[in-house]
């Protein structure tokens, strides 16, 4: 059986991100963990209300999806860039210890968000292809509204695309758990945004809706 891990800075990533994909995982009673760095609020000036609230969707947008286990490491939001890399990458590796994945998702290099770049610089270290590793495959996903607004000249291009037209609905259930996240339309994060990402994708491949990654590396066991 499968084992999947998913990596994110914030809360409403993983649903954003890969909600479809996640769901396709559990209905083939694959067990996924997801592994949140940041708390996702602070930089707003929220108070610790708002964080325990975030966290509570978060939990129940997971529970919707199928996933086994979540866990916050609860960094302040837009400050991982003041965090030692050594430091997150042996937070990463200590969950990849007590979890065993097969499989590890983290968020696209070049996004505009800073808190997603450093996690997927500290995924990628924990991720390293040492021997006797059971990762065989290392994918990183779009996050509307942070992938798309990053550098032009290093830009998500997808080679590997899921069919989630089956869990689409499930997608923009869970999306829904994250009531202060949801914008109005045409915002990328609003729910139709959210679908016609999914559908730009799906038509790319001749799909109804899709969700679209990057396959950094995959190793045949």
């Amino acid at each position: 059986m499968k084992r999947i891990l998913v990596v994110c800075a914030h809360p409403d990533d993983e649903t954003l991100g890969m909600g479809g994909t996640i769901a396709l995982h559990t209905r083939k009673k694959e067990n996924v963990f997801v592994l949140i760095i940041s708390e996702g609020e602070s930089a707003r000036g929220k108070n610790k209300s708002k964080i325990t609230q975030r966290k509570n969707q978060a939990e129940k947008a997971c529970e919707l999806l199928g996933v086994k286990e979540i866990k916050f490491l609860d960094y302040a939001d837009q400050k991982l860039d003041t965090i030692p890399l050594s430091e997150l990458s042996r937070r990463i590796e200590t969950v990849i210890k007590k979890w065993k994945p097969n499989i590890v998702y983290t968020h696209f290099w070049n996004d505009i968000n800073q808190d997603h770049r450093q996690v997927y610089e500290a995924t990628a270290i924990a991720v390293r292809p040492i021997p006797k590793s059971k990762i065989s495959q290392f994918i990183v996903f779009e996050t509307p509204s942070s992938t798309e607004w990053g550098s032009k000249k290093k830009s998500f291009s997808p080679n590997l695309f899921i069919d989630i037209t089956k869990v689409m609905n499930k997608k923009l259930q869970a999306f829904s758990k994250y009531k202060n996240e949801v914008m109005p339309y045409p915002h990328p994060r609003s729910k139709k945004g959210v679908t016609n990402r999914a559908k730009f994708w799906g038509n790319t491949v001749g799909l109804e809706f899709a969700e679209s990654f990057m396959l950094v590396r995959e190793i045949k066991l």
